[in-house]
């Protein structure tokens, strides 16, 4: 009877050991793959006098002013991002981050 005891927890102990190597191993492809090379930004969202503005993933522009939007009513975290340019990937990223800073 002992041993069927100590043969179930030492089972039920490996069990668990796989499946925490498992959610490591994972964890591990999830991390890499996030840090493979990202393809370089189809827009970038910067700050141009006072106001947001859209510029090509080179910098080069502005091809775009929203001058409804002012960057100084926005939060001080994306005033300091939209100083140094906020990387834009997708037509869908844009639409989303323009929402965002409410337009």
């Amino acid at each position: 009877m002992e041993k069927k005891k100590l043969h179930g927890a030492a089972l039920y102990l490996s069990l668990l050991g796989a499946a925490a190597v498992l959610c490591l191993a994972a964890g591990l492809v999830w991390l890499l793959r996030g840090q493979t090379a990202r393809q370089a930004p189809r827009y970038l969202l910067k700050d141009n006098a006072g106001h947001v503005a859209l510029y090509a993933g080179d910098g080069a522009g502005p091809l775009a002013q929203y001058d409804e939007l002012y960057t100084h009513l926005l939060p001080e975290s994306d005033v300091l991002a939209l100083q140094q340019g906020v990387p834009v990937y997708s037509e869908t990223e844009l639409q989303k981050r323009l929402e965002d800073y409410g337009l």
